[in-house]
């Protein structure tokens, strides 16, 4: 039997030049990559600092050797946003998701040839379901994205980067090496409180006094997705008959789940995105004509008719007829 040292792999391992590890590399650097990997804006922080204390145990667990986030901005394309046709900012959300993870691979790539190791948390979906109903994420994107200085968390709890405003989406990479400098957060919010999300989130989830209400946003938005497809399997076992199971749920959104599995897709709102003005690049259009930009953006999601998923009993259950009359309250 081969002796370890004499193995051909080993014996290459021992003649092989070994590449040495800078201690640091440089921000600037792995700002440029990023940008002409396809980003549009990059942040990176140091995996002590303190904005992220909350999130450091889990960052370590998932990557013991992490000593960087480089924080990526990506931007969404507007008008699909903006549409009524809620398939289109839909497909945008799920095109964006695996163009970054292209992107985040190819940077991947290329670190490693510079002895740098990382990893790409994932910016949506696969998280660890083994933890559902606590975090099952490895990095919490938005307070990574405000503690680099790509923008504040909104009223909406979105991040407004301050020229893309919050049209965009964010993703994470961790690094093992630590940089020569790194960013710290804004000093301005970019948010101009013009309350547009509150007035058209359709579950209320969006409180005027600044309070959210996360779990009304996923009891609708994520219908089709997390939490309920749970609903949807009990529907679906405790039915003795296909018309029993049509009692609880019609053929649209039994096919609305079985798209959101096939697709990824499946979000049912996004319009505290759509509406905010926030931003250099996007501001223009409301500052210029306020009744024009309601007319035309914050209106038709408004009047659009659609089913809205609200608790039962709940006051968004019970204010939805007069705050919007074209949706139909449907309790979960």
């Amino acid at each position: 039997m081969m002796r370890l040292e004499q193995h051909p792999t080993v014996v290459a391992y021992r003649h092989a030049p070994k590449r040495k590890k800078s201690e640091t590399v440089s921000r600037d650097w792995i700002k440029r990559l990023a940008c002409e990997a396809g980003f549009d804006d990059v942040g990176v922080l140091d995996i002590h600092c303190e904005d992220l204390a909350d999130q450091k145990p889990f960052i370590v667990e998932a990557f013991p050797a992490a000593k960087t986030l480089v924080s990526l901005v990506f931007r969404v394309n507007t008008p699909q946003i903006r549409s009524t046709d809620r398939s289109l900012a839909d497909g945008e959300y799920v095109a964006v998701e695996k163009q970054s993870r292209s992107m985040m691979r190819t940077l991947i790539r290329e670190f490693r040839r510079h002895n740098i190791a990382g990893i790409t948390p994932s910016e949506g979906f696969p998280q660890n379901m083994g933890r559902w109903p606590e975090r099952m994420f490895t990095v919490s994107h938005k307070p990574a994205a405000q503690a680099a200085g790509l923008g504040k968390i909104g009223h909406h709890r979105l991040l407004i980067h301050p020229e893309f405003g919050s049209h965009v989406c964010l993703a994470t990479l961790l690094l093992d090496t630590a940089l020569d400098a790194y960013d710290g957060p804004l000093d301005y919010n970019p948010c101009i409180n013009c309350n547009l999300c509150v007035a058209s989130c359709p579950t209320g989830a969006i409180q005027e006094n600044g309070d959210f209400n996360f779990l009304s946003c996923l009891a609708h938005a994520y219908r089709d997705r997390i939490g309920g497809f749970i609903n949807w399997t009990e529907a679906l076992i405790t039915s003795t008959t296909m018309e029993e199971y049509r009692n609880k749920r019609n053929d649209g959104e039994t096919l609305a789940v079985w798209q959101a599995m096939t697709t990824g897709g499946g979000y049912r709102c996004g319009y505290c995105m759509a509406v905010c003005p926030a931003g250099i690049d996007v501001i223009g259009d409301y500052m210029d004509n306020r009744a024009d930009y309601m007319k035309t953006v914050v209106k038709p999601l408004k009047d659009l008719s659609e089913d809205v998923y609200v608790f039962k009993s709940s006051e968004a259950e019970m204010s939805l007829p007069k705050r919007f009359p074209n949706k139909k309250a449907k309790p979960v």
